[in-house]
């Protein structure tokens, strides 16, 4: 996963990529450093997903675009558009089933 470090480069890479998922942590977060090594083991299995994170310390103006309460946040993004998203407590079967279903629609 890529890091992000200013909201144009999170625009940029939403624009750029047809299927991403953001992730949206912040600092001294033990959730967020659990989730994050979880989810890029995941993303390397699907070649048409785009994965990047960004720490919302960085870029605070994405709290209130993407209405983020809580952290970390996992936001699946098709064609710019948000899909799918999942809070603070992840369900990576749940999430890997979203992929999955957002990859096969991509490229059918």
């Amino acid at each position: 996963m890529e890091r992000i470090f200013e909201k144009a480069q999170v625009d940029d890479f939403v624009r750029q990529h047809p299927l991403t998922l953001l992730m949206l942590k912040t600092q001294n977060c033990s959730v967020c450093e659990a989730v994050q090594p979880k989810v890029t083991t995941l993303l390397e299995g699907y070649e048409h997903i785009a994965g990047a994170f960004v720490y919302m310390e960085d870029v605070p103006e994405l709290a209130g675009e993407y209405m983020i309460f809580t952290s970390p946040v996992l936001l699946l993004m098709m064609e710019g558009k948000e899909v799918y998203r999942a809070a603070r407590f992840i369900l990576f079967e749940e999430l890997a089933d979203q992929l999955d279903r957002y990859q096969a629609f991509l490229q059918s």
